[in-house]
């Protein structure tokens, strides 16, 4: 990331996916002065955006992801803005080789750029929701992720629904696509007509755990 230069170049770290690059700014490591530098570059639309969000995080997490779809496009000498597909997926549409994904939790944001289709998502591991496992998970997450207790549960709670976020966004169908269609417990997936290749990671940031997705168009 040599290229990169600017308030974020110290809360930003860089993770190297299966053909996939994810950035993952840390917001917690920025003072006001940053965020605002931040504010300053990115769109009149994100702006307005961060502007109409009512708590802080959310703010920043706004002005986060806007930074670095400011840095994408920087980094690939882009010009234009995305626009949002009906499913709620962001493309360029003059520079369709390059797809990308964005993604926040907690006092994080993060970006996922590559040459295929692609989803992500980032989720800061708090405690898992069985209720939601039960509404949203195949049986046979439900029955792995119930076979787990305590730490080990909230791990394997996150690394389920991270991936199938991940997979929902790739496809690009927003709600359209239910999250018990499919199953993610492989890295390997068949949903909507497409097969997707998961490559998920988990971190650890500044006593921080947080589970990150990318699920990519293989097929």
């Amino acid at each position: 990331m040599e290229w990169i230069k600017g308030v974020a170049e110290k809360a930003l770290k860089e993770y190297v996916m299966q053909g996939s690059t994810v950035w993952i700014l840390s917001l917690q490591e920025l003072c006001e002065a940053d965020l605002q530098n931040m504010y300053a570059c990115c769109s009149e639309v994100r702006q307005q955006k961060a502007a109409r969000l009512g708590s802080e995080m959310k703010k920043g997490q706004s002005v986060g992801a806007g930074y670095l779809l400011y840095l994408l496009k920087k980094r690939f000498s882009i010009e234009e803005e995305p626009v949002i597909l009906s499913g709620g997926k962001p493309v360029f549409q003059k520079n369709a080789g390059v797809h990308f994904n964005l993604s926040h939790s907690g006092d994080y944001a993060a970006l996922a750029f590559g040459k295929n289709e692609l989803g992500m998502d980032i989720e800061c591991v708090k405690r898992a929701n069985l209720k939601v496992a039960k509404r949203f998970f195949k049986q046979e997450e439900y029955d792995y992720l119930s076979g787990k207790e305590g730490e080990e549960q909230a791990d394997a709670f996150f690394r389920i629904w991270t991936g199938k976020e991940a997979v929902v966004k790739a496809a690009g169908g927003g709600l359209s696509v239910p999250l018990d269609s499919f199953c993610v417990l492989e890295e390997r997936i068949e949903s909507c007509g497409k097969v997707y290749e998961l490559c998920r990671r988990k971190l650890t940031e500044k006593g921080q755990t947080l589970w990150i997705s990318v699920a990519q168009v293989i097929m």
